[in-house]
């Protein structure tokens, strides 16, 4: 349906990742974030929200940049999370700064958000602009919000979805906002896809958070539950911890987690802990409950041919 506009999104990506560094760590870095094929779901999601508003078509150029500088800022931001985290691989591959070197990986990740900003400086894409400004903000603040948290015993289910409203979510929402917005959508329309946005980009995360513990690590393409060793307590810990018994048998295992006493058997231990009093059933729950949510705000939008792509898009999200 958009594959046309997505090829121009592409295009799109090349130029703003254009660079004079052929030859060294930071160009290859550059490099492999214009070759990078992920899902690309941040600017599927600007262009299909985009073709619910009147100028989709004659804005279509400034729409397909605007969807390059999401996938960008996005791409810049995993190159970040990756050096915070020293994580070695991403997926089934080799993360940025374990292959091309730390400094190399941030002079990049830095290099691509100014990129983003020259272009939306040039392009006079001052709202758009003032949006994703907004997003990356609320990323950071995601981000530190959920460093405050880490070990922490007492965590509560309101900070964590605190934070991933802001790491993760953020960005969903600016794409569906910005994607309305620039093609004329009138305000009751953009405040819909604006919630779908939250909804979707807080059922990513959360089905994210649940394959830690129902996917090995083969096919999760990352080291299982990293999360926990890194005192980061996601939804079915947070899920499982709302039962007493679970608690009182969970708590010795976090405080040896944050002493660095944690080995293999432990995590099993934690991870049996949580299948038992209901923490994966109950996510499963969750994410059903919110892709209850999206299908509803896309049964309250305009007839439109984006609706079906987005209930796949959904869909997808929702699978458990």
């Amino acid at each position: 349906m958009i594959s046309d506009w997505m090829d121009s999104v592409e295009s799109d990506i090349a130029r703003i990742s254009a660079h004079p560094y052929a030859g060294t760590p930071v160009g290859d870095v550059l490099d492999w974030a214009a070759c990078s094929k992920g899902k690309r779901i941040r600017p599927i999601l600007l262009i299909l929200c985009s073709l619910y508003g009147p100028n989709c078509l004659a804005r279509k150029n400034r729409l397909t940049l605007l969807a390059a500088m999401m996938e960008v800022t996005h791409l810049a931001s995993l190159i970040h999370d990756d050096i915070v985290d020293e994580a070695p691989f991403r997926r089934d591959r080799e993360s940025v700064q374990r292959r091309f070197g730390k400094d190399a990986a941030v002079y990049a990740g830095d290099y691509l958000i100014a990129r983003v900003q020259y272009y939306q400086a040039q392009e006079n894409l001052h709202e758009a602009g003032m949006l994703l400004a907004d997003a990356i903000q609320q990323m950071c603040a995601g981000e530190i919000g959920q460093a405050r948290c880490r070990y922490r015993e007492d965590v509560t289910m309101q900070e964590y979805l605190c934070n991933i409203r802001g790491k993760t979510t953020a960005l969903f929402r600016a794409s569906c906002r910005i994607g309305a917005l620039e093609s004329g959508c009138s305000k009751e329309v953009i405040e819909q896809l604006d919630r779908l946005g939250e909804s979707l980009g807080c059922m990513f995360q959360f089905r994210d958070d649940l394959l830690d513990f129902t996917t090995d690590k083969e096919v999760l393409g990352k080291e299982t539950h990293k999360d926990f060793r890194d005192g980061i307590y996601t939804m079915p810990v947070l899920m499982a911890m709302r039962d007493p018994l679970a608690r009182e048998q969970l708590l010795p295992i976090m405080r040896r987690n944050r002493d660095g006493q944690t080995d293999c058997e432990q995590i099993k231990e934690m991870e049996t802990i949580v299948h038992k009093y209901g923490g994966v059933e109950n996510t499963k729950k969750e994410i059903l409950r919110y892709r209850k949510r999206c299908e509803e705000i896309l049964k309250m939008l305009p007839a439109n041919a984006a609706s079906a792509e987005l209930g796949k898009i959904v869909r997808k999200c929702a699978q458990v």
